[in-house]
């Protein structure tokens, strides 16, 4: 049998109030296209199909059309869990009407104790949930996350078929496994890591949650990451889906495929002329880019100049001031005027002189300070 493992889609991500929608619509128009190359006999989407609860209308429209595409028109069956980022009952509305058609929405709890069974494989699925909730359901105390995987997992092993293969679909964190700016934590006050030793019944894991497909080192615990990077800490991450492959005796490969986005995101440091006048290493100037600069303290609205040369700009970080490299000035404070004394550290600073108007502006600034004193 043929798996594609896809996870973390978030449809309506948003970063610095810049939409990604543009690019996921791009993105997922690619992965049908590979879907028909690859002509899978079961997707599976481990969580986070959107990045909110409460998801925009284009947003679910593009979801729509995605999984139209993948299950009515190409038959692909595909098996859905929810994400921390999902809301159950909005990703799981209707989903009983879906099994028709082969498009398993499982969002409950109590769905991970009946399988979905294909061929000769079975898929146990485990959506996100919060600790309390797992301990209504379970009716049992306990206090991490690990504690109730544990549980889930205990109350399945005799009832398990040993001559089918069992694939645990989840979404969590692995003990272990780095984070980047874009993962929200699970849980809260507790620890939300699982031990891989609870998870060996398993023929093979297939998680979501980690946008970094490589984040582990087991040839059956998998992360399929995220479709796109999706915060300037993910710039270095591949960014794809993976195919697994199992045969009836128990044969199991599995590897990467990359995407290509439409625009990549990049981390930029140097000085402010430099960038300026395109004195840079980059992909592409409509690359989404975070710039880390330096002597850029006597521009105005240095974003603003940015845009207009590098339209996708979504941030801008002032390289820091590193006070002990200074060197030490031969200035009597004391004796000094105000205006002496910050010309002289902004000098310092940015081994350039005040303009004409920023040294107007700082004289009337405490013009007004001494009249209020």
């Amino acid at each position: 049998m043929k798996i594609i493992h896809t996870a973390d889609w978030h449809l309506g991500k948003r970063l610095n109030g810049h939409s990604f929608l543009e690019d996921q619509s791009w993105i997922l128009n690619q992965f049908v296209e590979e879907m028909k190359q690859e002509n899978p006999d079961i997707i599976v989407i481990a969580g986070d199909i959107y990045d909110t609860a409460y998801p925009s209308k284009q947003a679910v429209g593009l979801m729509e059309n995605i999984i139209q595409q993948l299950n009515l028109n190409m038959r692909i069956p595909i098996i859905i869990i929810n994400g921390n980022h999902d809301s159950r009952e909005r990703l799981g509305y209707g989903a009983s009407w879906f099994h028709s058609t082969q498009l398993f929405v499982r969002t409950t709890l109590d769905a991970f104790f009946t399988p979905l069974e294909f061929e000769n494989i079975a898929f146990y699925t485990l959506p996100f949930f919060t600790v309390s909730e797992a301990r209504n359901f379970l009716e049992d105390d306990f206090e991490t996350y690990e504690d109730a995987v544990k549980i889930f997992v205990n109350r399945i092993a005799d009832k398990m078929d040993h001559h089918k293969q069992n694939v645990l679909v989840g979404h969590f964190t692995l003990n272990g496994t780095p984070k980047s700016d874009s993962e929200r934590d699970i849980t809260v006050g507790t620890i939300e890591g699982v031990s891989p030793q609870f998870l060996e019944m398993f023929d093979c894991v297939l998680l979501g949650h980690i946008h970094q497909p490589f984040a582990l080192n087991y040839e059956r615990i998998i992360y399929s990451g995220s479709l796109l990077q999706y915060s300037f800490s993910e710039t270095k991450q591949a960014k794809g889906y993976r195919v697994v492959e199992i045969t009836k005796d128990g044969g199991f490969n599995q590897y990467f495929k990359p995407l290509r986005p439409k625009h990549e995101l990049e981390v930029v440091e140097g000085d402010y002329e430099d960038i300026i006048n395109g004195d840079f290493e980059h992909k592409s100037n409509t690359s989404y880019f975070h710039f880390k600069l330096s002597n850029i303290g006597h521009v105005t609205e240095p974003m603003q100049k940015l845009k207009q040369l590098y339209p996708n700009t979504l941030a801008l970080t002032p390289e820091k001031f590193m006070i002990q490299d200074i060197p030490k000035q031969n200035m009597h404070i004391k004796t000094s005027q105000p205006i002496e004394i910050i010309q002289s550290f902004y000098q310092a600073h940015t081994d350039m002189p005040l303009t004409h108007i920023q040294k107007a502006y700082i004289e009337t600034l405490l013009n007004e300070q001494g009249e209020e004193e």
